[in-house]
């Protein structure tokens, strides 16, 4: 008889296995991925090389894109005309960089895609089109030879030298803009000055939120309504009219620079006196006056002689500025003695209290998260900086000069072709001589193009057919999603609105298969990607696709039924095309009533 054995010679006789480390990929079936077997906390699934081409392949973008336009699986965003009873294209008119002295008249318009991926059943493309065309300025010089500037190809940007415009002051507030010339377009991911150094520094609440202490004059109030108590304006909204203040960093009462290792900081303290605001009531507004009209809301009372003070801790990373500087260290001393001027915005802002001070009525803000800019502005040409994967070309769609698309009624336009495959190490780029722009973009509110998750709080959606998790319900953040810094603009708005947007991705072309149905449909005819995924992912993709396009017509009649319960969709896209950061961006979002 065989002695027992007693777990030394005989694995299988253990009563407790060691933990097994390996990641067995070839016998687990289900998402794709390499899932540790070790599935404790901080672990998370692996994409294989293959895998994340595929996934980053643009292709599959463009095949939906193109599938969704030839099947008119879209309708446009319409309303009805109050004199003709007839339906119309809608459109909402805006600005860019509202509140400054830099504003620009924009028009948005859109369409609508049924999808099962939102509380309203809806995906909405808004294209944003400059009314007004600023001078920014005319390229003189493109860095693009990619032996003499190895540095800046491993940092994947692409320097340029311009004449400045009669507007090129704007440029400071354009950073994530996409920039174009009429024919190349790119994102502007930074601004040097003639010293090679960045023209600006931008900073975000930290430790200490911004708070607004409002002092009015009660003989200064004009009444618009009625109100008895002052404590009724508690929840009320402040608009200050001039909401943009830029001003030399030596006119603060306080502008103290604070340095550590990875960030450092600036404390501000700063009065602004004769100011005119007004009080709102926006019980009645949808959209919230960022993306609108604030002067829609109605008025409880104005005054032109109010004054306030502003105050905050401000961070600014260090690592997004040190390449600029060599190896010269950055510290908060050394960007002290470079900079001189200085501007933040105080967004129309909820009362948290009011008080009455012998004849003045005061009021505090609610504590909000805001940004700081600081500016080292060019004396002369500037340089700017363009993220190389960016790049975009825009031409007339035709072959060896012929034009093959059917002519059109007088007035209309013709097709356009644009190509996303542009490498401007090797392509000729800004080459055109035309000044340069903000471009025409299209944003999309889908995961894909933004992204980022919004709310979708109802539990089942048609009539109890289908689970929403809770992540979806109630998007927090995740151990994937942004770091620290980049996050703190948008944790504020955690349960509404969660985003694992990198600074890469924000810097880029977005597009998803939305936007790119969108373009087809206003005759911009977008070149078929080159990186192609692979043969059996490209199988598998066609498959997937027929049964997606069979769902289509189900899933437009769950998009009519729901459509109206929510704007929240198109406020995200709005907010995209309107190139808001995602500090403004979550003040949107938190700010409007959807």
């Amino acid at each position: 008889m065989p002695r027992k054995q007693n777990g030394f010679g005989n694995s299988k006789s253990f009563a407790f296995n060691g933990v097994n480390k390996r990641t067995d990929v070839g016998k687990r079936k289900g998402a794709a991925g390499t899932y540790p077997s070790d599935r404790t906390f901080g672990s998370s699934v692996k994409r294989t090389v293959i895998e994340k081409y595929n996934l980053d392949s643009n292709w599959t973008k463009w095949r939906k894109g193109y599938e969704y336009y030839n099947q008119a699986a879209w309708y446009r965003l319409q309303d009805v005309d109050d004199f003709s009873g007839e339906y119309k294209d809608a459109q909402i008119q805006s600005k860019l960089y509202q509140g400054t002295p830099y504003e620009i008249d924009v028009v948005f318009d859109g369409y609508k895609f049924a999808t099962k991926n939102a509380d309203s059943s809806n995906h909405y493309v808004m294209k944003r089109t400059p009314v007004t065309s600023p001078d920014l300025g005319t390229v003189t010089g493109v860095y693009n030879d990619d032996l003499k500037y190895s540095e800046y190809k491993a940092n994947r940007e692409l320097r340029v030298k311009g004449n400045p415009g009669a507007d090129a002051r704007l440029l400071l507030q354009m950073v994530g803009e996409r920039i174009t010339d009429g024919e190349t377009e790119a994102t502007l991911s930074y601004i040097l000055n003639e010293k090679e150094h960045p023209a600006l520094y931008i900073g975000k609440t930290y430790a200490e939120p911004t708070e607004v202490k409002v002092s009015v004059d009660t003989s200064t109030i004009l009444l618009n309504q009625e109100f008895e108590n002052p404590q009724d304006l508690v929840g009320k909204i402040v608009w200050i009219k001039n909401f943009f203040v830029e001003k030399p960093i030596s006119s603060f009462i306080d502008f103290e620079f604070i340095d550590a290792p990875y960030y450092f900081g600036v404390r501000t303290l700063d009065k602004v006196s004769n100011v005119e605001i007004e009080v709102l009531d926006p019980e009645n507004e949808v959209l919230p006056p960022t993306l609108y009209d604030i002067a829609s809301l109605p008025s409880i009372f104005t005054s032109n002689d109010a004054s306030y003070t502003v105050s905050g801790i401000h961070i600014f990373q260090k690592e997004l500025y040190q390449k600029y500087f060599g190896t010269q260290y950055l510290t908060g001393d050394l960007v002290s003695s470079e900079v001189s001027l200085a501007s933040y915005s105080i967004f129309p802002f909820k009362i948290l209290g009011v008080q009455i001070d012998g004849s003045r009525l005061e009021f505090t803000s609610v504590p909000f998260t805001s940004e700081l800019k600081m500016y080292s502005p060019p004396d002369g040409d500037a340089t700017l900086v363009f993220t190389d994967y960016s790049f975009t070309k825009l031409s007339i769609d035709e072959y060896d000069g012929n034009y093959y698309h059917a002519l059109g009624k007088p007035g209309d336009s013709s097709w356009m072709s644009l190509d996303t495959d542009v490498d401007p190490w090797m392509d000729e780029v800004f080459t055109t001589g035309n000044s340069l722009r903000p471009a025409t973009t299209y944003t999309c509110s889908c995961p894909n193009h933004s992204h980022a998750i919004l709310r979708a709080p109802q539990e089942t959606q048609d009539n109890g057919t289908r689970k929403i998790n809770r992540q979806r319900r109630y998007p927090m953040p995740t151990v994937l999603g942004k770091g620290d810094f980049d996050a703190i603009g948008t944790n504020p708005a955690a349960g509404l609105i969660e985003s694992w947007e990198s600074r890469e991705h924000r810097m880029g072309f977005k597009m998803c298969k939305h936007s790119i149905a969108a373009m087809f449909i206003d005759k911009l005819k977008v070149k078929e990607p080159n990186s192609y995924p692979t043969v059996e992912a490209r199988m598998a993709f066609e498959e997937k696709l027929v049964k997606e396009i069979e769902e289509v017509a189900a899933e437009f009649g769950v998009s009519y039924k729901r459509g109206g319960i929510t704007t929240i969709e198109i406020i995200f896209a709005l907010a995209q095309g309107l190139n808001l950061d995602e500090v403004e961006t979550a003040y949107v979002m938190l700010n409007s009533n959807f």
